[in-house]
């Protein structure tokens, strides 16, 4: 997408964008991102897909517990059936089903779990979204899990990056001025609106109003604009629950003692209602 600025962007690989989801994308831009980085990306991304919807809710930490106590809450979303994940993303999708529900701690914990390693999980991102021309590859890589682009990937870095730098200087201004603009902006990055610093998601309120009719067709899921209203739920918090969640994300160790074992489906739940 051509993007109104003193610089043109028309190279073909600024559309990538389009097709990437955001932990491929934040691998090209940095490859040394670390694992819970590009974990917290696809959480997102499949929330704002509502694969998955996160919530708070009131529940008891144990079956003897007299309180109620607030959660954050992993249920499966109205398009977890219809959405076919990548290799890398059933490492959420599969942990849940639509009779269940976790505690979004014994959730993540579980995940780390049943995740090999940082590199073998990069190379996962990596081979799922067609992205290996853009890695250096060969024995020493492997034998040292080295994980570094290569020319090709320099170039496609320095596109994306200044394309992605430029919009997150004039978003703001953008939707205050050309919302129907940012709006097709914003719905062209997808999920890669995560990598944006200066995209806060109170200020999509002013573009609800020209969001276009969607598609009538229940198989086309790219077109479902529903995650507008998601965002919008004020018995949700949205943007509340993105930083909490990062929070949690970003003090992982804090919150895992891998090594200690421990109750790994302690907070799963069914939900038979």
């Amino acid at each position: 997408m051509e993007f109104n600025s003193n610089k043109k962007f028309k190279d073909s690989n600024i559309y990538r964008l389009s097709e990437l989801k955001p932990a491929g994308t934040k691998l090209i831009l940095d490859p040394k991102t670390e694992l819970t980085e590009l974990l917290k990306l696809t959480f997102f991304d499949l929330t704002l897909k509502q694969v998955l919807i996160i919530k708070k809710a009131k529940l008891k930490s144990h079956p003897r517990d007299p309180y109620l106590r607030e959660y954050i809450v992993v249920e499966t979303g109205k398009n977890f059936i219809k959405y076919k994940p990548s290799s890398y993303e059933k490492y959420f999708t599969d942990l849940i089903d639509e009779d269940s529900y976790f505690k979004l701690i014994p959730f993540l914990r579980a995940i780390f779990k049943n995740i090999p390693s940082e590199y073998s999980h990069k190379k996962e991102i990596v081979r799922n979204l067609k992205l290996k021309s853009y890695f250096k590859s060969g024995f020493i890589s492997s034998i040292f899990s080295l994980f570094k682009i290569n020319f090709k990937g320099k170039k496609l870095k320095k596109e994306l990056q200044e394309y992605l730098d430029e919009v997150d200087q004039n978003i703001v201004t953008l939707i205050e001025n050309e919302p129907k603009k940012a709006l097709q902006l914003i719905l062209f990055l997808q999920g890669n609106i995560f990598l944006l610093k200066n995209l806060k998601f109170e200020i999509l309120e002013k573009l609800k109003s020209f969001l276009p009719t969607q598609s009538k067709d229940e198989d086309d899921f790219f077109n479902d604009l529903l995650w507008f209203d998601y965002i919008y739920d004020p018995e949700l918090s949205f943007s509340d629950l993105f930083s909490d969640i990062s929070e949690m994300f970003d003090t992982v160790d804090d919150y895992f003692d891998f090594d200690g074992g421990g109750d790994w489906g302690g907070d799963y739940d069914f939900d038979f209602d």
